[in-house]
């Protein structure tokens, strides 16, 4: 069985993917390397029975890179950043069994679903601030603090430093602040921003930062990374204490909140041989948000009045949603109904808008050059005059 990957030499305009794009030079050398031919490609020279702990490739070295990069002191590489959320949770729900907490976690109200899985999953209950609502869903520390004082004490804030929906950024050094002079754990949840703008776990005064390196590290799925403080690591971080009851068996290195022994194949590869050029491109984080900016102007004043951003603006985020009535007027009419927008983009090799969707996009020109985000916007002028063909 063959499968063709029909969006091959597409313009990629999903929010989900652009932070996520492997390097043509490290697509090169995972194909060149044989990095590809087995699954457990990293784990040939394993001599601990952990993939974080090995040298030949320099894993374990990496990881320390990783959390140096984010401000963090220790790291470790998890199935996705879910897995690293997990861990997180896990962690926070034994905290709460040996303090005697209530396990209750103050989340913002735009967070992943990820996160709010993760902590049923760890037996956490979730409570939230409200957002601002229409059309900003801006979250504010005012409105977590409140939260926290109702709660009285959670055993963590977590918060999610780029929203899934609207791109909005949270005021995550504020909170910071308002959880430590309240001596609360803090989990800053950076899956759509570390790795593509500057992030700093100890300018946030958070105890953990989730990471997504397959949204935003330039890396292959499924790829996460969770950093925390020296503190914090023992207890997230703590191996494994049981022994079999017949066997005797011993699992000394395995670590219990990341399944024993993470992911051990090419998305860590990946993400190794992408980390020189992710370092590099946050530098250029303000020439991403003008680009970013522009072409917001540019889209709405094509929708003149019936395309707009929804979110905070001027955005400081690349993950852009739009209300658009023109689009969903067009699909009232069009014999294709909703599906008409993304299969008018993939016809111009742009892919990315979800399909069936035209009351709302969402969509990025993270990465792209500015010829390509000038063809993204010349297939939006092309789609809004179709109104005037069908009426």
């Amino acid at each position: 069985m063959k499968f063709i990957n029909k969006y091959k030499e597409h313009i990629i305009i999903n929010p989900l993917m652009r932070g996520g794009i492997v390097p043509e030079d490290v697509q090169a050398q995972l194909c060149q390397e044989g990095w590809l031919e087995v699954g457990y490609s990293l784990c040939h020279d394993c001599l601990e029975g952990r993939s974080s702990l090995v040298s030949k490739p320099p894993v374990k070295s990496f990881l320390g890179n990783v959390a140096e990069f984010f401000g963090g002191d220790e790291a470790e590489h998890t199935f996705g950043c879910r897995g690293a959320q997990f861990a997180v949770m896990k962690t926070v729900g034994d905290y709460c069994k040996e303090e005697d907490l209530e396990p209750v976690i103050v989340v913002d109200p735009n967070s992943h679903y990820s996160t709010n899985i993760a902590a049923e999953m760890a037996g956490l209950r979730v409570v939230e601030p409200p957002h601002t609502g229409y059309p900003e869903y801006k979250v504010t520390a005012e409105a977590f603090e409140d939260k926290i004082e109702e709660v009285g004490r959670p055993a963590l804030v977590a918060v999610t430093h780029a929203d899934p929906y609207f791109g909005n950024i949270a005021p995550v050094e504020e909170i910071g602040k308002i959880c430590e002079e309240r001596d609360i754990p803090y989990m800053v949840n950076a899956a759509y921003t570390a790795g593509v703008a500057p992030v700093n776990l100890k300018k946030m005064k958070a105890q953990f930062l989730t990471v997504s390196a397959h949204k935003s590290m330039s890396s292959l799925a499924p790829l996460g990374y969770v950093v925390t403080t020296y503190e914090w690591s023992k207890k997230i971080f703590a191996t494994s204490k049981s022994k079999a009851e017949w066997t005797g068996r011993i699992f000394g290195k395995k670590l219990p909140n990341l399944f024993g022994c993470s992911i051990g194949g090419v998305p860590v590869i990946s993400s190794m041989l992408s980390f020189d050029y992710v370092k590099e491109r946050v530098k250029h984080w303000d020439e991403e948000l003008s680009k970013i900016n522009s072409f917001v102007d540019r889209l709405e004043e094509i929708g003149d009045g019936d395309i707009m951003l929804l979110g905070e603006r001027p955005k400081r985020h690349h993950l852009l949603h739009f209300e658009t009535p023109v689009f969903w007027d067009i699909s009232q009419k069009h014999k294709r109904r909703g599906f008409f927008l993304a299969e008018h983009m993939i016809k111009r090799k742009i892919v990315g808008l979800h399909k069936g969707l035209s009351k709302h996009i969402k969509l990025s020109v993270y990465g792209l050059t500015q010829e390509e985000i000038d063809r993204v916007l010349e297939a939006f002028r092309e789609a809004v005059k179709l109104r005037e063909k069908l009426n």
